[in-house]
């Protein structure tokens, strides 16, 4: 860790996340091995493992082989410490589940959820996290994560077509106060990127990951240098604004996107799925997939992705081949990220809003100053 000067109690808090994180990631495992990892002394890891084991937040999950001397004991998170409350906006529902400490799903449920009337939103809202709150039984509640279609900042959100009563509010001030909990907010698409990486990509050594979610609207989430990408307004991600040829006539029809890339590619869907032939359907394929092309090239051009997760319900795998074989003719093959063509994103979508929990409410202490949401 190298030296670090501060007050006694603040290290010790410091050190608390620095063992509980190495233990979350790595365990079961040995206290040498924690001081090996974390570069504390052995004596330090000592005292901190058995503060965390005093409050109930690690437990002993085994001892190594005898070798003749003194057994190794492995150390692990105890998973029944608390639990997390995820909801996440889906189509006019809620996808809700319940996770335990180390973000494993114990149940998922979803429910229906009216959004045009705030009070409707509100109570539809309440209704799954008492719902969700009372499967949790005896068990702590950590933190409620929710996932929305807008921008966040500090708890309130903005640039919410799909739930247009939610403008401006303080969602997450509001649900705080209501149920005494740590209330999380972020834009859902943040949150399925962060889901797809840390169960798809993380460990395969993936450091920049792009996911364009093109039903429904635009949205994208970037994953920079392994880590979630907000900008400096939580605006990042915003493509809808992407400057794109109109390949599609927009004279006489109507669309609630005003961003140029999104209504043509909101335009465009309409047309394939309401095309009445093959040949017709297959014009407007070409038409979305080259639409497509263009607002990708901004993207690859600004933050030169290894991967891209793409989610449009008419694209198939030898449509994105067919995008990576475009992109190459606008730059170099080197630089063209492999296209993934993504089926169902709801499993990565709650699990992004769990892992957003877990991330956020097990530090008691940080050397950053985190933004709420």
């Amino acid at each position: 860790m190298g030296e670090m000067v501060g007050k006694p109690g603040v290290i010790k808090l410091l050190n608390k996340d620095v063992v509980e994180g190495i233990i979350r990631s790595n365990g079961p495992i040995t206290k040498p091995e924690i001081a090996k990892r974390s570069q504390l002394s052995l004596v330090t890891v000592n005292k901190t493992v058995a503060i965390l084991i005093q409050e109930e937040k690690v437990r002993v999950s085994g001892a190594s082989e005898s070798t003749g001397g003194r057994r190794a004991m492995f150390f692990e998170i105890n998973n029944e410490a608390n639990y997390y409350i995820g909801l996440y906006y889906y189509k006019n529902h809620y996808i809700g589940a319940i996770s335990d400490s180390i973000g494993e799903l114990i149940y998922v449920h979803e429910f229906p959820t009216r959004v045009d009337v705030y009070e409707e939103v509100m109570e539809d809202t309440y209704a799954a996290l008492d719902s969700l709150i009372e499967k949790c039984g005896d068990h702590m509640i950590k933190a409620i994560g929710i996932g929305v279609p807008g921008v966040v900042k500090e708890g309130t959100i903005t640039n919410i077509p799909n739930i247009p009563s939610w403008e401006g509010k303080d969602i997450s001030g509001i649900l705080s106060d209501k149920y005494q909990l740590p209330v999380l907010l972020e834009n859902d698409i943040n949150l399925t990127t962060l889901g797809i990486y840390n169960t798809e990509y993380q460990n395969n050594k993936v450091r920049n990951m792009a996911l364009i979610y093109l039903d429904q609207g635009i949205g994208s989430g970037f994953i920079i240098n392994q880590s979630l990408f907000k900008g400096s307004s939580n605006f990042a991600g915003e493509l809808s604004y992407i400057p794109v040829k109109q390949h599609f006539p927009i004279k006489g029809k109507v669309t609630r996107y005003t961003g140029n890339f999104e209504t043509q590619i909101s335009l465009i869907t309409e047309a394939i799925e309401q095309s009445s032939g093959l040949s017709e359907q297959g014009l407007y394929k070409e038409m979305l997939i080259r639409t497509i092309v263009e607002g990708l090239l901004s993207v690859i051009c600004v933050l030169n992705p290894e991967i891209i997760v793409m989610k449009h319900r008419c694209l198939t795998e030898h449509d994105c081949q067919k995008i990576e074989r475009e992109l190459a003719e606008w730059v170099d093959e080197s630089n063209v990220p492999s296209i993934i063509n993504a089926a169902d994103l709801r499993k990565s979508s709650i699990q992004g809003v769990i892992r957003m929990c877990i991330r956020e409410s097990t530090s008691s202490y940080s050397l950053s100053n985190k933004k709420r949401g």
